[in-house]
């Protein structure tokens, strides 16, 4: 069984750094995300500020779990949100900006990661090992604070594509089709990610 066969989904309930749901964030303020994106497509500055306001912890969080401070964390979430707000007008669905701008997070991740193992390779730089217990709250329970920290430990293992479906499924608890939608890929493809992702997993781990 590989490291993380127990792991319950959503396991991001014990991981630091989490969000607020996105209900929360969105009926806990005034006005819509739907009249934020037209006011900011409009050229509203302050429709803007809102959303970045109203995101940045939830952007900060995703970013952290999805990379484990392998990248740049504050430059990741910047990059993501210019990204979101310059693309606005290709948003069809206004009231749907929480999980678009997720999306565009993944992508970011997705990118800078791979450029900073590129650099890696070409000896440009040198990653600091992840401290996989920065990543796992106190009151995790004992197995999956294990299965968490197998997770992080091995994240330089993984290839990049293999970590972010996994990272996706397992701590963010997303189904396969929004798990797909948020990587740009089938769901067949996500499905085989996933496997390869462990079967990376149970040979590193014995």
């Amino acid at each position: 069984m590989s490291p993380l066969g127990r792991l319950p989904v959503r396991a991001k309930a014990w991981a630091i750094q989490r969000p607020m749901s996105y209900v929360m964030l969105v009926t806990a303020e005034r006005p819509s995300d739907a009249v934020l994106v037209t006011s900011a497509r409009a050229g509203e500055a302050w429709a803007s500020e809102r959303l970045f306001r109203r995101y940045r912890k939830m952007v900060y969080g995703l970013a952290l779990r999805l990379t484990g401070r392998s990248v740049a964390v504050d430059d990741l979430v910047q990059e993501s949100f210019m990204l979101a707000l310059r693309s606005l007008d290709t948003l069809n669905e206004p009231q749907s900006f929480a999980r678009w701008l997720g999306s565009i997070v993944v992508r970011t991740a997705n990118k800078m990661r791979r450029h900073e193992r590129m650099r890696t390779k070409l000896g440009l730089a040198r990653p600091d090992p992840v401290d996989a217990d920065a990543f796992i709250a106190p009151t995790a329970p004992p197995d999956v604070a294990t299965e968490l920290g197998a997770l992080y430990s091995h994240l330089d293992v993984l290839p990049v594509e293999e970590h972010r479906a996994l990272m996706l499924r397992r701590v963010e608890g997303l189904g396969l089709e929004e798990t797909a939608q948020r990587m740009n890929r089938s769901v067949a493809t996500v499905k085989r990610r996933l496997a390869a992702a462990e079967r990376h997993l149970q040979s590193v781990s014995g």
